[in-house]
């Protein structure tokens, strides 16, 4: 039950870093106990950098954070440890290769002696996971899990130390409807139980069912804390980006698009699951976009890892543009025209520990424009990859910072930019907008559908069914590596509708 005492208080809070970049500025207000308190602001907005100051991970410059009323040192060690604050991250901290119980005391693990006592690491993580109703197999190892399941560990291992206040950051990023109500569901119940939560989403939908109170932030600075009761999400949405925002809605596709993109009876032989697919057959032609719907670990990813090269078919054919692709390398299809935007924005995208210039000009080896035979056009490349940071709004310090020193989000859309500056024939959008804000989102919406009306084939993959919608003139859902359902006229469909295919309820392929 909400208590009219705040747990935390932010007062005047600023956070300046050593090259004058100011992320935080006189950030003021207080979180209630017992709530669900939403941050809301578009990326580089100060919800991180604020989260990072509150658990500990970052200093601020100047001001104070209030623990109980009383002031606290948040950049003593272990503070969130001690004061009972935990964090689940955008993207989760879990060792893959370690089993659930593992990751879940890794850092306080119960010992006898000097040794892990691991039946009592076993038993806590049992009792833990059944006093929050977040059933996973204890022994099971992070790798074979799936998104929602790492998500469930994830909030476990977070919980695990009394934990009276909870941060999550985008935590549906990239779970399908039936998963994200079930966190809802075990959400609320955490809240009754009296664990208060920060949710950080860019989903106002999401916002609206699940917290009590919003506070939004705009350019480091709070801009109000309403209940939201009192407002409405236009309201919400002028205030994040200081403006009224178009949502993108696709119209119909040209007719008559030749087809570019052929899969006959294409299946994989793999030891993933996630990748396994079975006697797909599929085609895209120039000028449309095909949506993938399914819950995680459907066949996406190999769908995916099919058509950019990182896998190759155990039986059927893959024709692109009239030419064999069964056995086509990663190269193959970049020479071909592949365009792709990977779910996985650090790892897959980009090289995280080098600087922006040199994740922006990945893949333009021998373009004149930037070299001059051995020689890189330093200049010129200055010029360009900053022409490409300011026309897809990145938020950065300097373009000779490294990667994994921005948000997700603009992260995303410095590989947009990359991937997009081109004139591709196919493009794979993977989970396009995960973590990116309203404005960011509705600009990315324009360019894919742009690169459709050039006569590209495109194939968005996404968790987030209301963009699924939005863009894709037909959607395609997986179920068990297996097409259940080929249904045209998107922009006729809800999501309700889809949720019966996803599950595996419904077959109409």
């Amino acid at each position: 039950m909400t208590s009219n005492a705040p747990i935390v208080a932010f007062e005047k809070v600023s956070k300046t870093y050593p090259n004058g970049t100011v992320a935080l500025n006189d950030a003021t207000f207080d979180i209630r106990k017992g709530s669900i308190h939403a941050i809301c602001g578009e990326n580089g907005a100060g919800k991180s950098t604020l989260m990072k100051i509150l658990f500990g991970l970052e200093p601020h410059s100047s001001g104070q954070v209030l623990l109980d009323g009383a002031a606290a040192d948040t950049a003593a060690p272990d503070f969130a440890g001690r004061n009972g604050i935990g964090m689940v991250h955008q993207h989760f901290s879990l060792v893959a290769p370690l089993t659930v119980v593992e990751n879940i005391i890794l850092g306080h693990e119960p010992r006898s002696g000097l040794l892990i006592d691991r039946r009592r690491a076993r038993e806590q993580v049992i009792e833990l996971s059944r006093r929050y109703e977040l059933n996973v197999a204890p022994d099971a190892r992070i790798e074979t899990l799936s998104v929602a399941a790492q998500q469930k560990v994830e909030i476990l291992k977070a919980l695990a130390r009394e934990t009276r206040l909870l941060i999550l950051d985008e935590p549906t990023a990239v779970l399908s409807p039936p998963e994200i109500e079930e966190l809802f569901v075990r959400l609320r119940a955490l809240r009754d139980d009296g664990i208060t939560i920060l949710f950080i989403s860019h989903k106002l939908h999401e916002v609206r069912a699940l917290a009590d109170t919003v506070t939004v932030l705009r350019a480091g600075s709070v801009v109000d804390t309403l209940p939201l009761a009192e407002v409405s999400d236009a309201e919400i949405t002028r205030m994040v980006m200081g403006r009224n925002i178009d949502i993108v809605r696709r119209e119909a596709s040209p007719s008559g698009g030749a087809p570019l993109l052929e899969l006959s009876n294409v299946a994989t032989n793999t030891r993933d699951t996630a990748d396994r697919l079975t006697n797909i057959s599929l085609t895209i032609g120039a000028n449309e976009i095909v949506g993938i719907a399914g819950v995680d670990g459907s066949g996406q990813r190999g769908l995916v890892s099919l058509l950019s090269g990182q896998l190759h078919p155990n039986a059927g054919a893959i024709r692109f543009a009239g030419k064999v692709m069964d056995k086509a390398s990663t190269a193959d299809w970049r020479r071909a025209g592949l365009a792709h935007l990977p779910a996985d924005r650090f790892t897959q995208g980009g090289t995280p520990g080098l600087t922006l210039i040199d994740n922006a000009i990945a893949g333009t080896d021998g373009d004149p424009a930037m070299q001059w035979g051995p020689f890189l056009r330093r200049g010129a490349i200055r010029r360009h990859v900053n022409a490409m940071v300011r026309e897809f709004a990145v938020r950065f310090r300097g373009i000779s910072e490294r990667l994994d020193s921005l948000s997700g989000g603009n992260a995303q859309k410095l590989i947009a930019a990359r991937e997009l500056a081109g004139s591709p024939r196919l493009l794979i959008a993977d989970q396009p907008t995960r973590g990116i804000d309203v404005a960011s989102a509705a600009f990315l919406h324009s360019r894919i559908d742009a690169v459709a009306r050039s006569g590209a084939a495109v194939l968005l993959v996404t968790a987030d069914l209301d963009e699924l919608l939005r863009l894709a003139d037909r959607v395609i859902v997986l179920f068990d590596g297996r097409i259940v359902a080929n249904l045209p006229n998107a922009a006729d469909l809800t999501p309700a509708a889809l949720g019966p295919y996803m599950l595996g309820l419904e077959q109409a392929a």
